[in-house]
């Protein structure tokens, strides 16, 4: 009897105490479950950011592509003295071959660091190597009171590397978006030829040029 009536007297924290328990048991749970949605919210939105610039790399891949042939072909017909002594480039040239503006990179820029490490430095690296081909491209144009020349090595060579390191970057965000693989892959072959003549031929004249002077 005095042990019923102790634990009478206790009924009441053991109620609060089992309420309390119950509240925190909830609230773990809601937090569980808060930080799962999140979580997939999350990998939701690193796929639309993937998805978005996977568009915008395939145009730009294309077009690097276009533009470093075009260039390639340009100087090995105007620019190597088979035609005479013919300026290679001009603005209007340039005008042709320019590559089309970035929008999605610069607008996701700030969500870039949400995708997977090794896609985040591919990507950077690409649009790195794009950047660098559209500034030197203008460059190639003479300037009468620039007193040197551009070589195309300055535009072929970031353009062959913004074209092959769209690939990898491509199937990495193929993988993740569960997107079908592409088919095209843009042929830079005559680009490549033609910067590793004017290399070789930069590198056979510097070559000569030593060799008289000793």
């Amino acid at each position: 009897m005095c042990l019923y009536t102790e634990l009478k007297g206790w009924q009441g924290l053991i109620g609060s105490l089992m309420g309390f328990g119950s509240l925190i048991a909830g609230a773990l749970f809601n937090s569980q479950l808060n930080r799962k949605r999140d979580k997939l919210l999350r990998q939701d939105e690193m796929i639309a950011v993937a998805s978005a610039l996977y568009g915008e790399i395939l145009v730009q891949r294309r077009s690097v592509a276009y533009m470093a042939n075009a260039v390639a072909n340009r100087y090995w017909d105007w620019g190597t003295g088979k035609l005479g002594q013919v300026r290679p480039f001009d603005k209007h040239f340039i005008e042709w071959v320019s590559l089309p503006p970035l929008k999605l990179y610069p607008a996701l820029e700030a969500k870039i660091g949400m995708l997977p490490s090794d896609l985040v430095l591919e990507v950077v690296m690409f649009y790195a190597h794009v950047e660098q081909a559209k500034t030197w491209l203008p460059k190639l144009v003479d300037d009468p009171e620039r007193p040197f020349s551009y070589g195309i090595d300055f535009v072929l060579d970031p353009s062959i590397k913004a074209v092959e390191g769209a690939s990898k970057v491509l199937q990495i965000i193929e993988s993740i978006s569960k997107i079908t693989q592409t088919k095209e892959i843009p042929n830079i072959t005559r680009a490549r030829e033609v910067l590793k003549f004017e290399l070789e031929r930069r590198m056979q004249a510097d070559q000569g040029q030593f060799d008289l002077s000793q």
